[in-house]
């Protein structure tokens, strides 16, 4: 394995560029597995690559290039030998889904810290409304879980456990790594919930979203 340029966009970059086998490697065993009559693909550009073509799509891909509906499938049925598995290139396992629960939280808070009027507007009977609406916005869920979370370091204070309310985005960082380990059952249940939230042709970043951060909603 040559030294390979880094991309840590998801669990099936990380794979590809952890991987032992050269990209031209990989990209020879999936164009077999892509033939593999199991999977009923009648055409593709990939019929025609050879190990430069394959081994120039594989970097691509390693460097975050969409996969296509084929190349999900084809990869699926190499590494996890059933094409039905595709999800999993995407949350192998409990650590991938943590990283990316995360992931969402940071990028999330970071948009929505400055809206302190409306983080700070909510009480315990309204802070939940609205959360399992279908459209809800991943930021206006962040606002929420910052919500709970605000109303927790006020409660904290009200019972004598600090004497100040601390810096609110570092205390839900904080409050996230010492809460959720990657083997909880929280992260399980949406390590799960994920896998059925992808779609084999689109990339459902936005409902992604919104699973992690109504999970992290539950438990508060």
């Amino acid at each position: 394995m040559k030294n390979r340029k880094k991309s840590n966009i998801n669990a099936l970059t990380t794979t590809l560029q952890n991987n032992k086998l050269t990209y031209a490697e990989i990209g020879m065993k999936l164009k077999e597995n892509m033939k593999d009559p199991t999977l009923g693909i009648k055409n593709d550009p990939w019929f025609k690559y050879d190990e430069w073509d394959a081994e120039k799509r594989v970097s691509r891909l390693a460097l975050g290039n969409k996969p296509s509906c084929n190349e999900k499938l084809a990869l699926a049925l190499w590494l996890y030998k059933d094409q039905n598995k595709w999800p999993c290139l995407y949350f192998p396992d409990n650590e991938s889904t943590y990283e990316f629960m995360q992931k969402v939280l940071e990028t999330e808070f970071s948009k929505v810290i400055s809206e302190e009027n409306k983080i700070k507007k909510w009480n315990k009977s309204t802070v939940r409304s609205g959360i399992t609406t279908k459209d809800i916005k991943p930021q206006e869920l962040a606002i929420r879980l910052l919500g709970l979370l605000y109303l927790h370091t006020v409660d904290e204070v009200r019972l004598g456990k600090r004497k100040r309310r601390r810096n609110l985005v570092k205390y839900a960082k904080e409050w996230f790594s010492d809460t959720i380990t990657p083997d909880s059952p929280l992260v399980i249940e949406t390590k799960i919930q994920l896998r059925q939230t992808l779609s084999l042709t689109s990339t459902r970043k936005k409902e992604l979203e919104q699973v992690v951060l109504r999970q992290l909603i539950s438990v508060l």
